[in-house]
């Protein structure tokens, strides 16, 4: 009995001080560090690796839709598609052909974010034109080619298809959008598209206000309430608590048909629980066995003024802060995210950051007075600038985070 009572107290200790081991899945680095990428738009991604030298990235991201509004994609004449004048000021533009023929980008992998909100998830599931935009069948004419050219790239690819999948603004009808998705993910593998893991995000999101006036409580978890499959009125705003999480999201879950798992990381602070909240979120991604790509993440919020190197905090509905130093806003946000992405980097594999002005694109422009009432703008609140490479303290910082050659996440402690 003594015998064995030390090998089981042995066995004990081995567990409790045991390594864990990344999770791995297509394109996750063997030797398991976190690869980075920077987006999201080709000005971003121009500013970050051109303008400012900045070493390029393991990735970048770009977003399309399967009306292939972005640039770069081939459409139905053979031609290739032009970034729509509407989306390219409206919400900073988009080209595939960019990405390609950079030489500074060269060989660097694409996190593409396929948008299937508006309808378009009934429509490539079904067939039929919801959207009003289907006619002929394009949508899905349009998203073969598009998987086409994706492989074309050679390069790696992650596509994260129907992104945010339970997001309110996006409207996804559970059934229809993974039908899409079973759709999409057959055609990949029809097409023997090897370099495309398929990523299946979610939102995350805790709202600061209920701006939907849908009597939700704010600062907790909000997700889509599906009332029919199309529509304008298809779908509501609910809350959802921490225990029901997994009944909840699991509506969108498209299953094996998912290489990875990814999430949005943008207002945790807006959360009642702050980070705990959006660890809840990973703890429930790490029950699908599949690395977890952190999809989208920016300290939302805060306006750079270039003469004075300092930054404004300004969001709808809270009190403006001025006169804030880089040191404040590392403390604020980017600390607090990179450790959270350290504290989880057994499954967190990935990390996309963007490093945007989104003040320069009408639809992210945003105005509001000192205590946070909209004086202009703010379609979907104040994104300010998130660019990585805009003020010295922030970008020297932003360095000693990654690997010399900017492709990974520095592993600054043991596992």
């Amino acid at each position: 009995m003594a015998v064995r009572t030390a090998v089981l107290g042995f066995a004990a200790m081995l567990a409790a001080t045991a390594v864990a081991f990344p999770l791995e899945g297509r394109h996750t680095d063997p030797g398991g560090r976190t690869l980075v990428i920077v987006g999201q738009t080709t000005d971003g991604i121009r500013d970050y690796t051109v303008t400012s030298r900045l070493p390029p990235p393991w990735g970048v991201t770009m977003y399309v839709a399967p009306t292939l509004d972005s640039g770069g994609f081939t459409t139905a004449g053979g031609g290739r598609s032009s970034n729509a004048e509407w989306y390219r000021n409206g919400y900073g533009p988009q080209d595939l052909g960019y990405i390609m023929q950079s030489t500074a980008l060269a060989g660097t992998a694409i996190a593409v974010g396929f948008w299937l909100g508006g309808d378009f998830d009934h429509d490539l599931a079904e067939g039929t034109n919801a959207s009003g935009r289907n006619g002929g069948n394009a949508l899905w004419k349009n998203t073969k080619r598009l998987i086409a050219d994706l492989k074309a790239t050679g390069r790696p690819v992650l596509l994260r298809i129907g992104y945010e999948a339970e997001a309110p603004w996006n409207g996804h009808f559970p059934a229809s959008y993974r039908a899409a998705w079973s759709r999409i993910r057959a055609e990949i593998d029809r097409q023997k598209a090897t370099n495309i893991a398929t990523v299946w995000q979610l939102a995350a999101f805790c709202p600061a206000t209920d701006f939907w006036d849908a009597r939700i409580q704010p600062r907790r978890l909000v997700a889509s309430r599906p009332y029919v499959a199309t529509g304008a009125g298809s779908n509501g705003v609910r809350n959802v608590d921490d225990q029901e999480i997994a009944a909840v999201f699991d509506q969108w879950y498209p299953g094996a048909d998912a290489d990875w798992t990814g999430i949005s990381v943008f207002t945790p602070q807006d959360c009642a629980n702050g980070y705990a909240t959006v660890r809840a979120v990973v703890d429930y991604l790490k029950t699908k066995h599949k690395p977890i790509l952190v999809a989208e993440a920016g300290a939302v919020g805060y306006d750079y003024d270039p003469a004075t190197g300092l930054y404004t905090y300004s969001q709808v509905g809270k009190p403006r802060r001025s006169g804030l130093s880089p040191e404040a806003v590392w403390a604020e946000w980017y600390a607090p995210f990179l450790r959270f992405v350290r504290d989880n980097r057994e499954s967190i594999r990935a990390v996309a950051l963007i490093s945007d002005d989104w003040e320069r694109y009408t639809h992210w422009q945003c105005e509001t007075d000192l205590q946070g009432a909209v004086t202009g703008g703010c379609a979907e609140g104040n994104w300010g600038n998130t660019r990585l490479d805009v003020n010295p303290v922030i970008r020297a910082r932003w360095l000693a985070e990654l690997t010399p050659d900017g492709r990974y996440l520095r592993d600054h402690g043991p596992r």
